[in-house]
């Protein structure tokens, strides 16, 4: 069905939404595309924020290259992330969402706590131990934060670009017009220029396609753009990303796999999940196994499969 760890040509530079945008988000993309363009041009920066601020539902203020929303209430309370600590990830897109106005039905699926700082203390042990148990067994820790800009720099998809901290969320300019206009695309850092390619990972792409499977079954319109010319990934990060999407379900998993298909990273089959899953069994086993979410039942049919 595929091969592993290898160099995959994609011949398609975006997939289109498979249901249509409204006209908010249309204006977030094209406000979007102007600021790709014009990079720093500050006109381009000054409509991108005044198209922010009255989509938002709280005050939003720009702080150097980084908008901060500041909400009324913790929209990530009811988690219990102590003060001083904040998130990064899926849990700070939903409080963007929030802030945004466009929120999401989905909870995030993990936590991923983060902390303004340059050295780690014994806290950071306890808090990472309490809230991410799975990821701390798998070695992650508090991710620590020394310059804001900086770090939201690094990340690899534009939606990523945002860190909650109780009631202050800090967002790209990028990342809010993404959110509001539904789009996945690498980061400028991973997107390249008009004088690189883009170097964005394989993993980074298959995590694109899992958003973009789950936006979908949820009656969203997220599209996909900036799909690099090449991509390689392992079969450890499709088993990575097959287990986060049976988190949501099979539909989920089905629909992942189709969007991969769709890209041209998988070989079409009549029934990729158990195909997949038959696949990758071999990374199943083991003390830190890769696939804790997959049912009994979807094993039984890779067994049944295989007789």
């Amino acid at each position: 069905m595929w091969i592993t760890g290898s160099t995959l040509s994609i011949s398609q530079r975006s997939l289109l939404p498979e249901h249509p945008p409204t006209e908010r988000q249309l204006r977030a993309q094209d406000l979007a595309r102007r600021l790709i363009q014009s990079y720093s041009a500050r006109h381009a920066v000054q409509e991108a924020l005044s198209f922010i601020r009255e989509e938002s539902h709280v005050a939003a203020s720009l702080e150097g290259d980084v908008v901060q929303f500041v909400l009324a209430q913790d929209p990530l309370e009811h988690l219990g992330i102590p003060a001083g600590y904040g998130s990064k990830g899926g849990a700070a897109r939903s409080a963007l969402s929030a802030a945004l106005g466009c929120q999401s039905s989905r909870e995030p699926r993990d936590i991923d706590i983060v902390r303004r700082g340059r050295h780690h203390t014994p806290a950071d042990e306890d808090v990472a131990r309490r809230l991410m148990p799975r990821d701390f067994s798998h070695g992650a820790r508090v991710e620590l934060i020394r310059d804001l800009s900086g770090y939201l720099s690094t990340r690899d998809l534009t939606i990523n670009e945002a860190v909650a901290e109780g009631r202050t969320v800090s967002a790209t300019l990028l990342c809010a017009l993404d959110t509001i206009g539904q789009v996945l695309r690498p980061s400028r850092y991973r997107g390249g220029t008009l004088h690189r390619k883009p170097s964005l990972h394989g993993q980074s792409l298959l995590k694109m396609a899992r958003l973009y499977a789950e936006g979908a079954c949820a009656n969203e319109s997220w599209r996909i753009e900036g799909v690099p010319e090449e991509a390689s990934f392992s079969e450890f990060d499709m088993a990575t990303h097959l287990n986060k999407a049976f988190q949501r379900g099979r539909p989920i998993a089905e629909r992942f796999l189709h969007t991969c298909t769709i890209l041209s990273l998988l070989v079409a089959s009549a029934d990729p999940v158990t195909e997949m899953l038959a696949e990758l069994e071999h990374l199943r086993h083991g003390e830190r196994g890769l696939f804790p979410d997959v049912p009994e039942d979807e094993w039984r049919a890779v067994a049944a499969r295989s007789r």
